[in-house]
């Protein structure tokens, strides 16, 4: 007769082969999925999710179809409605026939009007909470948010014709972003203020059909997942790109460490001809609010890793800028040099958003860099004090 291969438990039962290990194995399952949840849990209250060190500031579930393209013109797709999310939020944003994000535009009536960046069109936050509408609400008039993903000081001024000959706005305010909008001003696009094109709404524009822009990074689902709804996830992308990033992998490499260069001692020392192509741009910019009839006004914007001398030291070793020398408010001043040289008045947000951070406030995003709903009331107030208007 064979013998009895099992074992007996507590009850003097014989227990079946191999129950010790299944035993076990539940137990080391169950210890790394609450060693999961406890960190977790710590990564949200702790606050260790805070990401502003990684440079990849965008969304990264961007709808495909967002944008189109006509020429050397983006637009937002007209009449688009979409749900973008990525980790800490989840938006969906509203686009007017015209390309501007809200609700239909209405001729004749009191207008200003926003231009700008993914700083601008404030796609992590909804509709009525940009600082655009929150702008709207303060004055009691019409603010047109034409924000789109990628813009430069000079396709901000040809959207503010484009927009600006049909809705004349008192005010056009651009916001000029210190992170990237000397390296975006480094090239003019092949168009004149005097033949601008058209833009969607305007009669003759073309008809859309199919989108033609798509952004945004492509990951596996499963990831994608995980990334929306989980601390450690995010935390897992942030190394994951910085490590492409060092290795040289990412194509934009060279940019980023272009773009974060200039917030250093040895970086600025070189920024001259970019300088020079951000102030044109500035006079653009001037000229395109001047044939608007509109009152011309920069807001300028820092990256979120300036707020800390800590965050701004892991952002550049982020890209392999370890050997460096700070300079976090040079780039600030320099825009600021340069609004005053192009004869546009200007709007310095630094402080007040250096200030909230100090507070705890948070006005910007973790994984993400750019701002939250605290943020855009943080410019909303800015802009209105610096248009004598708060």
């Amino acid at each position: 007769m064979a013998p009895w291969r099992g074992r007996r438990d507590g009850s003097g039962r014989a227990a079946p082969a191999g129950t010790g290990w299944l035993r076990r194995l539940a137990l080391i399952a169950g210890g790394l999925v609450a060693g999961l949840v406890l960190a977790e849990a710590i990564g949200r209250t702790d606050g260790l999710a805070r990401g502003n060190d990684l440079v990849f500031s965008a969304p990264m579930s961007y709808p495909k179809d967002i944008y189109v393209q006509d020429g050397p013109m983006t637009y937002p797709n007209p009449n688009f409605t979409g749900t973008i999310q990525s980790f800490g939020y989840a938006v969906t944003p509203h686009f007017s026939s015209w390309g501007t994000r809200g609700a239909e535009p209405v001729k004749g009536t009191r207008t200003w009007l926003t231009v700008g960046d993914s700083f601008t069109i404030g796609l992590q936050v909804d509709d009525d909470e940009t600082f655009s509408a929150r702008l709207a609400q303060t004055l009691g008039i019409q603010v047109l948010n034409a924000g789109v993903d990628g813009y430069s000081t000079w396709r901000e001024a040809i959207r503010t014709v484009q927009l600006g000959r049909h809705f004349t706005p008192e005010v056009v305010v651009a916001i000029f972003f210190t992170g990237n909008d000397f390296f975006d001003n480094r090239q003019k696009p092949p168009l004149t203020l005097d033949a601008p094109g058209l833009g969607p709404g305007e009669p003759g524009a073309p008809e859309y059909g199919l989108p033609q822009v798509g952004i945004g990074i492509h990951t596996p689902y499963w990831f994608r997942m995980l990334r929306d709804h989980s601390v450690l996830a995010a935390h897992y992308w942030a190394w994951h790109e910085t490590a492409r990033v060092r290795r040289g992998r990412d194509p934009n490499a060279r940019r980023f460490r272009e773009e974060l260069g200039v917030f250093t001692v040895e970086g600025r020392a070189r920024a001259a001809a970019d300088d020079a192509s951000t102030k044109k741009a500035l006079v653009s910019f001037r000229e395109a609010c001047a044939l608007v009839g509109a009152r011309a006004l920069v807001a300028v914007v820092p990256p979120a890793f300036i707020m800390d001398d800590a965050t701004a030291r892991r952002t550049f070793a982020s890209v392999g800028l370890e050997q460096v020398t700070p300079d976090l408010d040079g780039v600030q001043a320099a825009a600021l040099a340069a609004a005053a040289a192009a004869g546009v008045p200007s709007c310095d947000l630094l402080p007040p958003l250096r200030e909230a951070a100090r507070r705890g406030d948070r006005p910007f995003l973790p994984f993400d860099g750019h701002l939250t709903v605290e943020g855009h009331r943080v410019v909303a107030a800015g802009i209105a004090g610096c248009a004598g208007e708060g």
